[in-house]
């Protein structure tokens, strides 16, 4: 809104009505399929139309369907994943992630700081799971593949990355960097994996849940694990926060004491000065005599040291 001024106001508008119109479904008839398309009848329109409906609704929930055959797959599979290729995919997605980072604007000092073996050890063991089930996702999919000759024409695979490098081009990244052949593969095991999980869902029992978009979605787990972390958080600043005050009132007390402490140290000094015939008006003339003691003292052995030296020469 260009006038700050009118936002959060009320407003009336006039509005004139050019034009109404309503939507009338036509009958389907066997004259309307024929407009259609030639040859058609009214019942394989009506299947055509059913058979369409139905693909587009599968479209929606074909991501949960794949997640649940996925998961059923990786169930299934009993294999022992070497730490090894655990540690590379880890590695290859810390440092996605990284990018990632520095993509949204971190700045690269931070990303440093981010960068560490304790970090990427915690990330490896967050990831871990997911990366063990997806190593046997796609063991299972390349078995099924091979079984059951299921193949991805070379067609579809030109056309999805074509339909890739024109998306890349519409939002202005370069794909003169893309390796055309490590792309291919990715593309053809992604195709791959997609026929499969349809080979499997045609002869799977699958009951399907609609659960409604509108409520709120979160995962319990997470949510109760990042309020600990918070709480954790805050118990840790106040703890350093009292470790602060308490040091400070610990130096108030005991620079207190010391001064309180200094003056019958320097009435005891004045009366033992007074009984000696030697005067310490301050601390600091009380510590230049303590240091002038010992240094007599050093000097009186070297001097008795010197004089054993010089009888033993003698001799």
């Amino acid at each position: 809104m260009k006038n700050k001024d009118l936002a959060g106001k009320d407003a009336i508008f006039d509005v004139t009505i050019l034009s109404a119109s309503k939507r009338i479904l036509p009958e389907i008839t066997d004259d309307f399929a024929q407009q259609v398309r030639d040859g058609l009848t009214a019942e394989l329109l009506r299947d055509e139309l059913r058979k369409a409906v139905d693909s587009q609704d599968a479209m929606e929930y074909m991501g949960a369907r794949n997640a649940a055959l996925g998961k059923a797959l990786s169930e299934c599979m009993d294999v022992d994943v070497p730490d090894t290729l655990v540690t590379n995919q880890a590695r290859e997605k810390y440092a996605m992630m990284m990018t990632e980072m520095r993509d949204s604007g971190m700045a690269d000092e931070e990303i440093k700081k981010l960068i560490s073996p304790e970090n990427f050890v915690k990330y490896k063991e967050i990831e871990k799971p997911d990366i063990i089930r997806d190593f046997k996702i796609s063991m299972a999919v390349d078995e099924i593949a091979r079984l059951e000759n299921i193949q991805v024409p070379a067609y579809q695979i030109d056309e999805q990355i074509q339909s890739l490098k024109d998306q890349a081009a519409k939002e202005g990244t370069e794909t003169g960097d893309m390796d055309d052949e490590q792309m291919r593969r990715k593309v053809e095991s992604t195709l791959e994996r997609r026929a499969v999980y349809d080979f499997l869902a045609e002869g799977a029992d699958l009951d399907v849940e609609y659960v409604d978009e509108g409520e709120e979605q979160f995962d319990e787990a997470l949510m109760e694990k990042l309020a600990a972390e918070s709480l954790a958080r805050e118990e840790e600043a106040e703890k350093a926060a009292g470790g602060e005050e308490e040091q400070g009132e610990q130096d108030v007390v005991s620079a207190a004491s010391t001064e309180v402490e200094v003056q019958p140290v320097e009435k005891e000094e004045q009366v033992a000065s007074s009984t000696e015939g030697q005067v310490a008006s301050s601390a600091e003339e009380d510590l230049d005599m303590t240091r002038q003691v010992i240094m007599n003292a050093i000097n009186s052995q070297d001097s008795d040291e010197g004089i054993v030296d010089d009888d033993d020469g003698d001799e």
